[in-house]
């Protein structure tokens, strides 16, 4: 008798484990998805504009339908054991869009003020935090990790945030340019571990007192020569963050 009660205690306490503390993904199709548009947009952005529109659209995509029911914010946290360690793998669809938009415009794009991109994304990284607030509950308070997994995906939604703000202001930005023309006075390449950026530095124009580097493409540089006049086409931004470029 003393076994069977025994038995029956050890089944409903198997039962109880809090599934709430088990953090999943759930769609995996969509992860091996992202990392492949975003290998794309950051090796070989062409066309440009569609390249940058997918993977905006990407985390955006994925909140909605990993919310479709609503779970925790520990669904997007992968969280497994490895040699006594926790690992923590956030899921791929808001983690990498975010990091190549964001070293992609910067490479891209010059931008007039820091201040603005602050302003504006702000309200961006609000607009995601309501989303992320629509289509998933809170961490559940019993899960020990819920610190850190709102932690690591509210930071890698701020990146996105402010990433994906900077990019819509000049990648949609349609309006006339002020050209500007600057003397070149100096050329440089910066070599990375994987990536390369070629710069050519300009004399003071318009606003801009000092002389100063602006990236451009590769075959720019080798085509521009020390002493030649280049023009530097100044936008407002669609979203008003000022940015520049050498045509």
């Amino acid at each position: 008798m003393r076994k069977r009660k025994l038995k029956k205690a050890t089944k409903n306490t198997v039962k109880k484990i809090p599934f709430s503390n088990i953090t999943l993904h759930k769609l995996d199709w969509l992860e091996w998805l992202s990392i492949g548009l975003c290998v794309w947009f950051w090796f070989y952005p062409h066309p440009y504009k569609v390249a940058f529109t997918i993977v905006l659209l990407l985390p955006i995509l994925g909140l909605i339908l990993n919310g479709l029911s609503r779970p925790s914010l520990a669904s997007l946290v992968s969280i497994s054991t490895q040699s006594g360690e926790e690992k923590y793998d956030l899921a791929d669809f808001l983690e990498f869009p975010g990091l190549v938009i964001l070293i992609r415009v910067l490479i891209d794009y010059e931008f007039e003020s820091f201040f603005s991109i602050i302003k504006v994304g702000t309200v961006g990284f609000i607009i995601i935090l309501l989303l992320l607030g629509a289509t998933h509950k809170l961490v559940d308070k019993t899960n020990k990790n819920r610190w850190l997994i709102y932690l690591t995906v509210v930071g890698n939604i701020t990146i996105y945030s402010y990433a994906a703000t900077y990019g819509v202001n000049c990648v949609y930005d349609n309006s006339q340019p002020k050209v500007y023309q600057a003397k070149v006075i100096d050329k440089s390449i910066s070599r990375g571990r994987r990536h390369t950026t070629y710069y050519l530095k300009v004399e003071a124009w318009g606003s801009h007192h000092d002389a100063e580097n602006i990236s451009v493409a590769s075959s720019q540089y080798s085509d521009t020569e020390i002493g030649e006049t280049v023009s530097i086409d100044y936008k407002e931004g669609l979203l008003g963050i000022p940015w520049y470029f050498i045509e």
